[in-house]
């Protein structure tokens, strides 16, 4: 018996989705032979060549529907297409880069929608004269963008990120997907080859991840053909998770035998062991019978990817957004790390607390994280790592820094965190040191009341400082931000708006994303909906699978006046434009004043700024500087220049064996021993001090 771990179209093109090499790694831990299969990317690159654009083509020119002025714009020019296409390919995959120069300045792509758009907005000129391969790669992701919208011409459901994923959300009824399964259309051919191509036998287990609604309905199509082909086929994911622990539905075992909660890897090993003639341990499972729930040994979750025999370097390095935060999502391919399953906080009313990807929070040790970076930058030759935490505990990421410094491992990271007041300038200079980018985190409604409602467990002032202490250590900041919380005014919203302005405006953020509330099915708001004053609106008969809950806020205000608005604004500051401009100026009708006073996050700052560096340490010591010379003084050498200090032979001594005992790697040295141990009065030091500490001594 063999594994096939297979993520179905359609997620990402830069980067493997983890789910299934994390499920790898846990596998091929207990010897079990797996194999894994990204049908997503498989599929975009049959599409997107020579033979896909000329089997597209003569499709459109097939139909005799009215199409689209840039429709038939394109069929005209489908030759220039035809010739164009597997370079532009190639160049995104980092193949063929000397394509970039012909790109951006000679006839080669057609124009279309979205690059004539570039070119009249002048994007081209926020890369630079020197940027070519930047720039290149921003007009052949809008390139592939537009010819996606032609095969969607023949399957609206198709996308370059999802597959029919408007079958998949919501409440679900299953009569849409089993109508949508009885037809196949030109995109649905590509995939049922690729599905015939796989290696399944007889008798071996396929799983098959669906972490979004938009990978449903591949999923389904391609575990009906396996089980036809006498396969046994498991469903799990993300979206199982969430929309399909309480299914009921007797079509969807036609497709599948198992689906799967929780982490994937308990379950399937129960699975292989069961096919395998052992006990019947199978347990976080629904299958036709109903719940298995047998008793089992608990594994623990990997805590990184295995990416096997996926084709790493097929995938594409798109620039889809103009925002260098935004941009770590979808350029570059990184590996993927977490530092702890689950969250710590765990108390966040509008979250998913009731589910064990949040409420079962088990931290990894940093050598053990540590040993498997090293092991995937030796694998895949990529140091770049995405920490998939739902929020990496600063403890953890201090561990994970001071053993990649003591263990000299070159590599860059970012993930997601709480702005909590844990996060202090000398832990984000400690982070920036190991390698840390860029953090995002929630400062959702920017409200005292509402975050103390949600019980988020953070002030706009931790946030505000946090975030800022991230900034100064030349670490990206991204934030989400939410609206529409339950009972959340108008006044709340707006005064919430102007917040952000102010931190775009003091340079505390770099990036942010709003999205408008939603009460979901396992967040502890859902216990009780009516104590939040909220009124949960009935679900239609027969749903196949449920998460959102629809719902009716009457204290609340008007929400839907802010869609517009808060993403234009917010867009605006992003680009660092209007971020002096009243917030009431982005609606088209009056709105009152907001009662947040206009130097709000500038008083926040004020003790952070103040915080100089003669102030005395407490705390573990760390040097992240370069060697001590003696010259006159000391030298002290760091990143970014030298520090010179002169003083007593003793003050001088004590502080070069201060910064020796302080290296990653030495026993932990506490800054009050170590003030204590000062030759004479410790306050005459304070410009030595400070110095160190410009040049690199924290203390954390």
């Amino acid at each position: 018996m063999r594994v096939h771990l297979a993520l179905p179209p359609l997620t990402q093109l830069n980067t493997p989705y983890p789910s299934t090499a994390y499920l790898n790694r846990a596998l091929a831990s207990h010897g079990v032979d797996t194999c894994q299969y990204d049908l997503g990317l498989q599929l975009v690159l049959r599409l997107f060549s020579r033979d896909g654009l000329t089997e597209l083509f003569s499709a459109l020119g097939a139909l005799e529907d009215d199409l689209d002025d840039s429709v038939w714009r394109a069929s005209a020019l489908q030759g220039a297409h035809v010739r164009a296409i597997d370079g532009v390919v190639r160049f995104l995959q980092g193949k063929d880069r000397g394509l970039g120069p012909r790109i951006l300045e000679t006839p080669f792509l057609p124009r279309t929608p979205r690059l004539d758009l570039a070119v009249q907005r002048g994007e081209l000129g926020l890369f630079g004269p020197l940027a070519v391969d930047d720039a290149a790669r921003r007009l052949a992701t809008l390139y592939l963008a537009d010819l996606a919208d032609l095969w969607a011409v023949l399957d609206p459901g198709f996308t370059l990120s999802h597959y029919q994923r408007h079958l998949a959300t919501g409440p679900v009824q299953f009569d849409g997907l089993a109508e949508r399964l009885t037809h196949t259309s030109i995109v649905d051919a590509h995939l049922d080859r690729l599905v015939a191509a796989m290696p399944v036998q007889s008798g071996d287990l396929v799983g098959l991840s669906i972490p979004f609604p938009g990978n449903l309905y591949g999923a389904l199509r391609i575990g009906r053909a396996l089980k036809h082909r006498g396969a046994t086929v498991l469903l799990g994911g993300g979206y199982a998770n969430t929309e399909l622990r309480d299914v009921d539905e007797p079509r969807l075992w036609d497709h599948v035998d198992a689906v799967t909660l929780d982490d994937g890897e308990g379950p399937l090993l129960a699975w292989v062991g069961w096919m395998g003639g052992g006990p019947d341990q199978r347990h976080r499972t629904i299958t036709p019978a109903g719940r298995l729930d047998q008793p089992h040994g608990d594994e623990p979750a990997a805590c990184a990817a295995s990416y096997g025999d996926l084709p790493l370097g097929d995938y594409l390095q798109l620039v889809d957004s103009l925002n260098p935060t935004h941009r770590l999502w979808g350029d570059g391919r990184w590996n993927k790390l977490t530092v702890a399953h689950g969250c710590y906080w765990k108390k966040c009313s509008f979250c998913d607390i009731q589910l064990d990807y949040i409420a079962g929070y088990r931290p990894n040790h940093a050598e053990v994280l540590v040993d498997a970076m090293v092991d995937q930058i030796g694998n895949t030759g990529q140091s770049g790592f995405h920490l998939v935490d739902e929020a990496v505990p600063p403890r953890g990421m201090r561990d994970l820094a001071l053993t990649l410094l003591e263990r000299g491992v070159g590599a860059s990271f970012w993930g997601n965190i709480r702005f909590e007041r844990a996060w202090t300038p000398d832990l984000a200079r400690l982070c920036a040191h190991a390698g840390l980018i860029a953090v995002t985190g929630g400062l959702e409604v920017a409200s005292p009341r509402l975050l103390d409602a949600m019980q988020k467990g953070v002030t706009i002032e931790q946030v505000t400082r946090a975030a800022m202490a991230f900034r100064n250590a030349g670490v990206r900041v991204h934030a989400y931000l939410m609206y529409g919380f339950p009972t959340e005014t108008d006044q709340e919203t707006l005064d919430a708006m102007e917040v952000v302005r102010q931190m775009f405006a003091a340079g505390v953020l770099d990036s942010a994303f709003w999205h408008r509330f939603v009460l979901t099915r396992y967040s502890g708001m859902s216990v009780d909906p009516a104590s939040w004053g909220l009124r949960v609106l009935p679900e239609p008969a027969s749903v196949f699978a449920r998460n959102d809950l629809d719902h009716e806020d009457p204290a609340g205000g008007d929400h839907d006046q802010f869609d517009g608005p808060l993403a234009t604004a917010l867009g605006a500051w992003m680009r660092g434009e209007a971020v002096d401009r009243p917030v009431q100026g982005w609606f088209d009708r009056a709105m009152p004043e907001t009662t947040v006073a206009p130097d709000y996050i500038l008083r926040l700052l004020e003790p952070v700024a103040g915080a100089g560096a003669t102030q005395v340490p407490s705390g573990r010591l760390v040097w992240t500087g370069g060697d001590v010379l003696e010259e006159d003084g000391l030298l002290l050498h760091h990143i970014d220049g030298v520090e010179h200090v002169r003083g007593k032979r003793a003050s001088l001594d004590w502080l070069a064996e201060v910064i020796e005992a302080s290296r990653p790697g030495q026993p932990p040295l506490d800054a009050g021993a170590a003030i204590t141990a000062f030759p004479g009065d410790f306050s005459r030091f304070s410009g030595g001090l400070a110095a160190a500490r410009r040049a690199g001594l924290l203390c954390i």
